[in-house]
């Protein structure tokens, strides 16, 4: 219990430096969004744009905006958002279900694909299905999400239209029950999900063939090849158990990595996520939704985290719990 005290201490104080930097970095463009309608439409009164900056908390100095901040956070007010002109969490939630449909699918399939692909690759290493496998997933990594994103848009929906070009749902069709909506959310996330799968794949099963590669070096590996233990024990009893804790590590870390690579994804693919939604904001200045969406994204992150940790002491016996 000490161990999980101590992990939640600390995300706990990850927690406040984060939100403390999504204020500083929503206003370190020195923009005021309310500018932008004084310049869109001469015709309002500038003494409405004041009275609207006044309403919003943006005349008061900096220090006064953070702790009310701070205070509205703490409380569960993300403000009101500028662009859409609703709550900013009504809206956040609005759209948070389509990016942990899109990041929950991806996470899982390209983790357990990684992990089974990466042991087989250590246990084949230095043959041609290993160098062939590397080079391949290395050169997939280095592929960016959008890269990859508008060349599966191009091919599959506009040179050969097998699914749709934008879109999370087919515009004005009725559902007439669960199936129908699953498999039509499904058609148009076939693309999104190829893309991060695939990235994802590329990056990770590099991970899990060098921590099985080094597994595979241990004494105790050595000793149970000479007792003859067979070689499906091996790589699944013993090699992948202990070879899984980076692993499991590393899927967490990846989730806040990913929030990257959803907001890219969502955009080129025109999803209704959250990832669209932060990279609207960032467009239309609205700071207020940005540090919703943001804050969000880092609480699910950061529980992602403190799940991993407990994960590892759980499979790992010298952590002590």
């Amino acid at each position: 219990m000490a161990y999980i005290a101590k992990r939640t201490a600390s995300r706990l104080i990850t927690f406040i430096v984060v939100i403390s930097l999504l204020f500083f970095l929503a206003r370190s463009a020195g923009t005021d969004p309310f500018e932008r309608y004084l310049s869109e439409d001469p015709r309002i009164p500038p003494e409405q744009i004041q009275r609207l900056r006044a309403k919003f908390g943006l005349d008061k100095p900096l220090h006064m905006q953070y702790l009310d901040f701070i205070r509205n956070t703490l409380r569960g007010e993300f403000g009101f958002s500028l662009y859409y002109k609703r709550p900013v969490f009504d809206v956040v939630m609005e759209r948070l279900p389509y990016t942990l449909f899109l990041l929950g699918i991806s996470i899982t399939v390209s983790t357990i694909v990684s992990y089974v692909v990466g042991i087989y690759f250590a246990f084949k290493r230095g043959t041609r299905i290993d160098v062939w496998g590397t080079n391949i997933c290395m050169f997939i990594r280095s592929t960016p999400h959008f890269w990859l994103g508008m060349i599966l848009l191009l091919v599959f929906a506009y040179y050969i239209p097998i699914f749709p070009l934008f879109g999370a749902l087919t515009p004005g069709v009725q559902h007439e029950n669960t199936y129908e909506f699953i498999k039509d959310i499904l058609f148009h996330y076939t693309l999104p999900l190829t893309t991060l799968i695939a990235r994802q794949i590329g990056m990770y099963v590099l991970y899990m063939r060098n921590s099985t590669v080094e597994v595979l070096g241990e004494d105790y590996m050595v000793t149970a090849k000479a007792k003859g233990v067979s070689k499906r024990s091996i790589m699944f009893k013993h090699a992948a158990r202990n070879a899984m804790l980076p692993m499991v590590t590393v899927t967490a870390i990846r989730l806040g990595f990913m929030v990257n690579g959803a907001i890219l994804t969502e955009t080129v693919f025109s999803l209704p996520g959250t990832g669209r939604l932060i990279y609207q904001a960032i467009m239309n200045d609205d700071f207020f939704l940005l540090q919703g969406a943001f804050f969000i994204i880092a609480i699910t992150v950061l529980l992602a985290n403190l799940v991993a940790d407990i994960l590892c002491a759980w499979l790992d016996p010298r952590i002590k719990i």
